[in-house]
């Protein structure tokens, strides 16, 4: 395994002005983040987690900082947001508080959807959503409508379209927020058998202290800042 982090983020800022103000979202944030590491991100409304992810998963140029995928330079103040389309698609699987299922497709159409617009034929697409929803219990729910399935088989489709392309880098907010206390672990322990078994960088963004037992690090946000030498939740 490469001694090379998957994501680095080396003194990551996000400013913007609002009320007449400068308000400083993300303020020199450097993070690593190891192939196969489950690393869970804490910290109060506002502390810059959300903000972080945007940045990390090149939704948003960074006021100043970088973003390096694998050892590569991919995102920078004035980085063109559109030419990394691409580097997104196929690197980066993105996992939300809501699961943003389409209602008219069944699970595996959800799952397949991602493979397709990358040129997969449309049965293979299909066959290998099949099997990733398998690997999440979900084997029967295949042909379901969202509208069918529980919400915590719906942030199960979710896991499996973000695996869909077998990204290296995995970037969840909030992924259980909406679920209860049983189904929300159901779902963090499928981030711990991903990292562990795909050698895939888990990023987990989260107010649930009811998992951190599975995190292998955990990094607490506040204005702003990583907090250095702070206790778990």
């Amino acid at each position: 395994m490469s001694d090379v982090p998957v994501l680095s983020v080396r003194a990551l800022t996000r400013h913007y002005t609002a009320g007449g103000g400068l308000v400083r979202a993300l303020d020199g944030v450097s993070l690593d983040v190891a192939a196969g590491e489950l690393v869970g991100i804490f910290g109060p409304s506002g502390s810059g987690k959300s903000t972080f992810l945007m940045l990390a998963g090149l939704l948003e140029n960074p006021t100043s900082g970088d973003v390096w995928l694998a050892g590569e330079r991919v995102s920078h103040a004035g980085a063109d947001l559109d030419a990394l389309r691409e580097t997104r698609r196929k690197r980066i699987g993105f996992v939300f508080q809501k699961a943003n299922l389409i209602p008219f497709l069944s699970a595996v159409e959800n799952v397949a959807l991602s493979l397709e617009i990358a040129d997969v034929a449309p049965a293979d697409a299909r066959a290998h959503g099949r099997r990733l929803l398998a690997a999440l219990d979900l084997a029967h729910r295949a042909d379901s409508l969202p509208a069918k399935l529980s919400g915590g088989e719906q942030q199960r489709v979710a896991v499996a379209r973000a695996l869909a392309n077998a990204p290296p880098l995995i970037l969840a907010d909030e992924p259980t927020a909406a679920l209860d206390s049983v189904r929300g672990r159901q779902v963090m322990e499928i981030f711990r058998r991903i990292a562990a078994a795909h050698g895939t960088a888990v990023l987990v963004i989260t107010h649930d202290p009811r998992s951190t037992d599975l995190f292998d690090r955990i990094v607490h946000f506040e204005d702003g800042r990583v907090c250095a030498g702070k206790a778990h939740p």
